[in-house]
């Protein structure tokens, strides 16, 4: 009994220990207490038990709207920004999706949880502590859950900020419908059971050693989910839809989805955000769909940011690239904001000046426009052009002229599957680029790549929006990726990427696959460029990189024409390939320029 009284004691002591040291933390914090219901239950529609944690202002008997999150990644990511939300008033939600951490059922990445989702805003509504409204915010795959969740409860939601938005085969896990990455086996390795495998993710030495092995030995790409120790059905599924895109057009959103959207919305994406595209195309088919008084309260913020930077600005994108300190504020005051300004508790964000907001690197300023396509007001036109002997070498290179010019002959350049000399690169090249080191040359000095430059610029330009470039192309294999780069070289000398796309031949048409005629020159249109604003100044030149894609952490095409993903090393086939650049084929490069 003694015994017994001694331990109660002991606890007593610790909770009042526990207690003091709560309350001078949050002093310290100054954050003020709050009510955590970890692991609640929602009971979805085929009464599958869903876990949803809650923070809210500690009890007072007050009801309050609530912010949801729907992730992937375990609702235990969000206690530190629910402490902030609880600051200003607001309850936070964050359900586990199907399968993920408490919840029960299979999870099925990219299926549609908007159902799922919409049972979990019910559930919120009819908490004694709701207000009854309901609004959400989360980025990346989270953007994508509240686009899915706007689809099926529309009017059930008070408002949305779905930030680096992924769009489902669109820019993740397949681009375009047809290319992938190595990563997306990785990322399945993230997410796979019910908690997360964050050290096996984080082990760069791991991935690297993975993706350049399975690249030298040229392993098809459909191994590669066993070659890293997680066979993965979906990655299967996804490797299937490579030479399928049309399976993933079958989730995209329609237009009558977007009709019945009456929410406001705030898409926030960054200059360097790798699902920028999917953010882009929810806005755009939005402003396309939904009715015009939704459309004019959908606003858009593009900021000079990485993907995740999206959530969390920062003033350096890389060690060498820097931008003023307008790129950087704190965004979780900016979304409660923008949910204060929707609920009647706040006025409109001054931030919010127009209806599209983007930073404009080199000025270092915010700018504003009614609409995206407004921005760029004038279209400058630069022409391949070179001698026979001129374009194979960065430092004799082609040029980008004002007008093509007649007669000239076309430069070869060849795709081969074989060819893995870009591994011994890795470092300072691929992954420096994907590492976000945007003074990389290594594009202009790799294999078999073409090298074109204009002259210095007379006076400074915008560059504001999407660059496009169409090259007219010969070939003699069925298929081959074509990798294409533009940078900025200052007249210091500095270079700053811009923008590169990747165009799969048998797709030059769309997604509808069409293998290659031999010997046909026909014209390729490269038009997934990011969006992104720099002024560049006088003096600065335009280089334009035109090569065969051969990057280690890529799914190879071979070139054969054969099912994508399943290709082997004996089904290789070298593409020649020639560059025509006249006035019969005027491969042109288009600059987006913003006139003041």
């Amino acid at each position: 009994m003694k015994h017994d009284l001694l331990i109660l004691i002991a606890v007593i002591s610790m909770a009042l220990t526990w207690s003091v040291e709560l309350s001078a933390q949050q002093a310290e914090t100054g954050h003020k207490p709050i009510d955590i219901l970890l692991h609640s239950t929602v009971e979805a529609k085929d009464r599958t038990a869903l876990a949803i944690t809650i923070w809210k202002p500690e009890s007072d008997n007050q009801r309050y709207p609530t912010v949801l999150v729907a992730t992937p990644y375990v609702s235990d990511e969000a206690h530190p920004r629910a402490r902030k939300y609880a600051d200003r008033g607001y309850a936070m939600a964050s359900l586990d999706i199907r399968g993920r951490g408490g919840s029960k059922g299979q999870f099925l990445p990219f299926s549609d949880h908007g159902p799922d989702i919409c049972d979990a805003i019910a559930w919120i509504k009819a908490q004694p502590w709701s207000d009854g409204n309901v609004l959400m915010r989360g980025g990346s795959y989270r953007g994508m859950t509240q686009w899915m969740a706007a689809r099926s409860c529309p009017d059930k939601i008070r408002t949305i900020v779905p930030t680096a938005s992924v769009y489902p085969g669109h820019d993740f896990p397949i681009v375009g419908g047809h290319r992938s990455q190595k990563y997306i086996a990785g990322w399945l390795g993230f997410v796979a059971g019910s908690a997360m495998n964050s050290n096996f993710y984080a082990d760069r030495q791991y991935w690297k050693e993975r993706e350049l092995k399975s690249y030298r030995e040229h392993l098809p790409f459909n191994e590669y989910d066993t070659f890293i120790g997680m066979p993965s059905e979906h990655f299967q599924a996804w490797v299937k839809t490579l030479s399928e895109p049309g399976a993933w057009e079958s989730s995209a959103w329609k237009p009558k989805d977007y009709v019945r959207m009456q929410m406001p919305v705030l898409t926030i994406t960054g200059h360097y955000d790798g699902d920028q595209p999917g953010a882009l195309r929810y806005f755009r088919e939005h402003q396309a769909s939904a009715p015009q008084s939704a459309a004019k309260n959908h606003y858009l913020v593009i900021g000079p940011w990485s993907h995740g930077g999206t959530r969390e600005p920062r003033q350096k994108l890389s060690e060498s690239v820097k931008f003023g300190p307008a790129a950087v504020f704190d965004m979780d005051k900016f979304n409660l904001d923008w949910f204060d300004w929707h609920l009647g508790r706040g006025s409109k964000p001054e931030f919010l000046k127009r209806r599209i907001v983007y930073y404009v690197g080199g000025v270092e300023e915010w700018r504003y426009a009614d609409a995206l396509d407004e921005i760029a007001n004038e279209k400058r036109m630069l022409y391949l052009s070179a001698t026979p002997d001129e374009a194979y070498d960065v430092f004799r290179s082609g040029h980008l002229v004002d007008a093509a010019i007649g007669g000239e002959t076309p430069h070869q350049f060849k795709s081969d599957p074989l060819d893995t000399s870009p591994a011994d690169l890795t470092d300072i090249d691929w992954n420096a680029i994907r590492d976000g080191n945007l003074r990389s040359i290594a594009p202009a000095h790799m294999p078999e790549t073409l090298t074109f430059h204009s002259p210095p610029l007379a006076k400074g330009l915008t560059l504001a929006g999407k660059m496009r470039l169409k090259l007219y192309l010969e070939m003699d294999a069925p298929d081959a990726d074509i990798f294409v780069t533009v940078y900025a070289i200052f007249p210091d000398g500095q270079p700053l990427y811009l923008g590169g796309d990747v165009v799969r031949a048998r797709f030059r048409d769309g997604l509808k696959p069409s293998p290659v005629k031999p010997g046909a020159v026909e014209a390729y249109e490269f038009k997934n460029f990011l969006w992104n604003a720099w002024a560049l100044p006088e003096g600065t030149r335009v280089r334009l990189s035109v090569g065969p894609y051969n990057d280690p952490s890529a799914q190879k095409n071979y070139n054969s024409g054969g099912a994508l993903g399943f290709e082997t090393r004996d089904d290789a086939r070298v593409a020649q390939i020639k560059l025509h650049h006249n006035a019969e084929y005027p491969s042109v490069l288009e600059l987006p320029v913003a006139i003041d």
